[in-house]
């Protein structure tokens, strides 16, 4: 054992680098097995039963011994407990159920997606080329158009994430002068219902692309607020909704290159102009300032590089940066208790109109 800074901790610990490394190469077949289990709706059958190895491989169409070796890993790591009737889900099995609020399962059928799982496993060609290869020739957004399966589950996992984010927006001050907030890019509506949900007097705007627009329109109809929502369908590099408020890029940035986020965040300072007092909230996780200090960020910035040419997570300064670039000031930024921070933006002094 040596004295060694654990990559996840802030303060010094013994710990054996070797271990530590095999620790990170178990994290592999680990999720494997979490993704099986979960393609395999091991979760949702059990759901709101118990029941024996057998009757689990039968329901799941598994084979018997590989279905009773997969539950003693699923066993051994939480997710399920046994008694003499069979097995049944623990509480952290039950975040894998669809049904749960927040669920996981969408996330962990998206990572372990073929288009996902190939482009972090071609990682260091990304790194040598300094951007991803498109897989299947298409880059994400493109792909998720044609494979309407996975962008079903992506738009899950997304509002899972986003639900979580808009009640965290909806509890900071300053909506009261707000009557109409348009979310960019705002997937199926999950941060626009959160938002118009705590405060009655908002109506909101949300675009989105073509292709998500229906499965949003089903969305905001579940959650009663067609007639408090609009759906857009539209490309926001090239069209911005007008006459909003407050415009919301949550998640957004990450995907583009400084380039297409200076180019963005232009195009909303020039529908910004349309209302004295606006902002833009540009919602994201952020890299510590400090490349030493721990961060789950790292690993999102590392996912973006293998998904997005020039999608990176970026420290504040860089977002105050690109900000500046486009015309705009960012006056102050918010942690959130999700984990991201919001960094309010208005059009810089000169840039008003």
């Amino acid at each position: 054992m040596t004295l060694h800074q654990h990559p996840d901790a802030l303060t010094f610990s013994l710990v054996d680098p070797y271990q530590h490394i095999q620790k990170m190469l178990d994290a592999v077949p680990d999720f494997a097995a979490l993704h099986a289990a979960v393609e395999l709706d091991v979760f949702e059958a059990l759901a709101t039963q118990t029941v024996t190895s057998d009757e689990l491989a039968d329901a799941c169409g598994a084979d018997p011994d590989a279905m009773n070796r997969l539950l003693g890993w699923l066993h051994a790591r939480g997710f399920v407990a046994d008694s003499s009737a069979g097995y049944r889900l623990t509480e952290l099995g039950h975040v894998l159920t669809a049904e749960a609020d927040p669920s996981q399962r969408h996330a962990v059928l998206v990572a372990g997606s073929t288009y996902w799982w190939n482009a972090i496993g071609r990682l260091a060609h990304t790194i040598r080329r300094g951007q991803p290869t498109q897989l299947e020739g298409q880059p994400v957004y493109e792909y998720l158009a044609c494979t309407p399966g996975l962008a079903e589950q992506f738009d899950r996992f997304m509002t899972a994430r986003s639900t979580a984010v808009g009640r965290d927006l909806a509890s900071l001050d300053g909506w009261a002068e707000v009557r109409l907030v348009a979310d960019l890019g705002g997937g199926l509506g999950g941060v626009l219902a959160a938002l118009v949900h705590a405060h009655p007097h908002l109506r909101g705007v949300l675009a989105e692309r073509p292709g998500v627009t229906a499965r949003a329109h089903a969305y905001l109809k579940e959650q009663g607020l067609l007639g408090r929502v609009e759906i857009v369908a539209a490309d926001i590099f090239e069209e911005i909704p007008r006459g909003a408020q407050r415009y919301l890029l949550s998640s957004i940035l990450h995907n583009y290159s400084d380039e297409a986020c200076v180019s963005l965040l232009t195009e909303v300072r020039h529908a910004l102009q349309d209302n004295a007092g606006g902002q833009v909230w540009i919602v994201e996780g952020l890299l510590p300032r400090r490349t030493s200090t721990p961060s789950p960020w790292y690993a999102t910035d590392i996912r973006m590089m293998s998904l997005f040419q020039g999608g990176q997570v970026r420290r504040a300064s860089q977002l105050r940066r690109l900000a500046r670039q486009a015309g705009q000031t960012i006056v102050h930024a918010t942690p959130l208790p999700c984990g991201q921070t919001v960094l309010a933006a208005r059009p810089a002094r000169g840039h008003e109109s």
